[in-house]
């Protein structure tokens, strides 16, 4: 978590892109938990890492109420994604989820957190079609670089001899 808060307030949130896309990557630790967790320490850990980047970037509870948001319906979209007959514990991924499936779950995820981000960042709501375009190109690049991120992951623990 800490080396995600440390590249999120350090690099990514000075990426800005045409005005409207910030990466907001830190949401990858939220998207990891694992099934096993329970629901009090992914919302705990969801608060803390959205409180931690509040701190430093001074966005007064912005990225904790999105995280929390975001660790609240982690264990439900999971499950959208899953087939019926997979319900162990898993950590999402490639391996345990397929690569359609953990795509779709991480769309979502971003989509969702994105969304709740940019929304409360936006008030008093103005323009629609501005905050609309901050949602959908900040919930690409994020998603883009969560999934690069797994596909990579997964395929480099691949090669590794056991």
């Amino acid at each position: 978590m800490t080396g995600l808060v440390l590249l999120q307030v350090l690099f990514l949130n000075r990426i800005s892109l045409f005005g409207y896309v910030t990466p907001l990557f830190y949401l990858w630790f939220i998207v990891r938990f694992d099934s096993s967790m329970s629901r009090y320490s992914m919302l705990l850990w969801g608060f803390v890492t959205g409180l931690l980047i509040d701190v430093f970037t001074a966005t007064p509870g912005l990225n904790a109420t999105s995280s929390t948001l975001a660790a609240m319906i982690q264990p439900s979209v999971v499950k959208l994604f899953l087939a019926k007959e997979r319900r162990e514990v898993i950590i999402p991924g490639r391996n345990t989820m397929g690569t359609g499936p953990l795509a779709g779950y991480l769309f979502l995820m971003a989509l969702v957190h994105h969304s709740a981000y940019f929304l409360l960042r936006s008030i008093p709501l103005e323009d629609w079609l501005v905050i609309t375009a901050k949602i959908v190109l900040s919930t690409l690049l994020t998603f883009i670089a969560m999934l690069a991120v797994a596909l990579s992951v997964e395929k480099s623990n691949q090669r590794r001899p056991a």
